[in-house]
């Protein structure tokens, strides 16, 4: 009765040695399958933003990379932004969605050089010079 529970106990421990192991070997595959693939380019993770603080006058970005263009809060309704040069990168204005406010911004589709005006509700403006790279 003995060797028999002693038995089972010991093959308990191999299935879940076994069970262990290969956990570990499925983790291990899709982590290198992950590593390959960001390697290669293929990564889904989207990156932070350009951030352009207050004060700057130039900038420089990625193409694909996404622009937030920081404005104080109280100016924040009624500020515009444009670009120069539309077909460098597609600008977007401050809105507010879902009880949120949102900065203007846009997005870098072209290398290339180019000005983005933004305008203050008080009609004041700042030149942004925009440097984008491929």
């Amino acid at each position: 009765m003995i060797r028999m529970r002693t038995a089972a106990a010991a093959g308990a421990i191999a299935l879940l040695g076994v069970t262990v192991l290969a956990g570990c070997s499925s983790s291990s595959e899709s982590t290198d399958a992950a590593t390959a693939s960001a390697e290669a380019g293929d990564s889904t993770q989207m990156l932070p933003p350009v951030i352009i603080a207050e004060g700057d006058t130039s900038a420089t970005c990625k193409v694909g990379d996404f622009l937030d263009i920081i404005v104080p809060e109280d100016k924040l309704a009624g500020t515009t932004v444009d670009a120069a040069d539309a077909g460098l990168v597609e600008v977007s204005q401050a809105k507010e969605e879902g009880g949120a406010m949102f900065n203007p911004g846009g997005k870098c589709v072209a290398a290339g050089t180019t000005t983005i005006a933004v305008t203050n509700p008080d009609g004041s403006t700042r030149d942004i010079a925009l440097t984008i790279t491929e």
